[in-house]
């Protein structure tokens, strides 16, 4: 999945979570304390560090995942032209802790949107 583009940025992990937050927001909290994300019958589901699950708001920007579904290595969201691709981490976060070791990249030059 990827396109491999290239994309160069100072932005940190909290500037990628306002965008996710902002873009593609989830029905209850922030992807800031989502612990894993998995994909259940073309939807995705965020799980929160409390152990509680989530959605979009909008079901419709999830586009795919690729890996296994219970544990996607690559999930592909839409919003507007705006394309970006989270790598869920693999280690369980703990309560309260947040999870910068997902990686968050951008398909589509920020600017066309």
């Amino acid at each position: 999945m990827g396109m491999n583009q290239q994309f160069r940025t100072t932005a940190s992990w909290d500037q990628a979570i306002d965008l996710l937050d902002h873009s593609f927001p989830l029905t209850q909290g922030s992807h800031r304390t989502v612990a894993s994300y998995l994909s259940y019958f073309d939807h995705l589901v965020a799980i929160q560090t409390d152990g509680t699950s989530t959605g979009l708001v909008r079901p419709s920007q999830f586009v795919e995942s690729s890996g296994i579904d219970g544990a996607p290595d690559c999930i592909r969201l839409e919003h507007n032209g705006l394309q970006v691709e989270i790598e869920p981490a693999r280690k369980k976060a703990g309560a309260n802790q947040s999870n910068p070791e997902h990686r968050l990249q951008l398909l589509t030059d920020i600017s066309a949107i």
